[in-house]
């Protein structure tokens, strides 16, 4: 195999990599704050609480991971973060 070749390769594997990683941040970002807002059943207290919070909240909750682990995601570090921003506990995380 040229040199040249395996170096785009691998730039392309690992750009590949990193691209999932992303995408999959996004994807479970969307996805969780929808079940959020769902939860709120329509309490327009407990959703803006969600829209307020939720890029710091998730920000803090979300890993990425590294070479060696995958992403990871805390619900309990979510649920904990829009609870302190609110007088309220909208959120409790169930461990069944």
């Amino acid at each position: 195999m040229n040199k040249g070749f395996a170096s785009v390769l691998s730039v392309l594997v690992v750009a590949g990599a990193f691209g999932f990683k992303y995408f999959n941040k996004s994807q479970a970002h969307d996805d969780v704050k929808q079940r959020l807002i769902e939860v709120c059943e329509g309490d327009q207290n407990c959703i803006k609480v969600v829209e307020n919070n939720y890029e710091r909240c998730f920000s803090q909750a979300y890993s990425m991971g590294s070479r060696r682990r995958s992403s990871s995601f805390d619900t309990d570090k979510l649920a904990t973060c829009l609870n302190g921003a609110s007088p309220v506990a909208y959120f409790v995380v169930s461990k069944d």
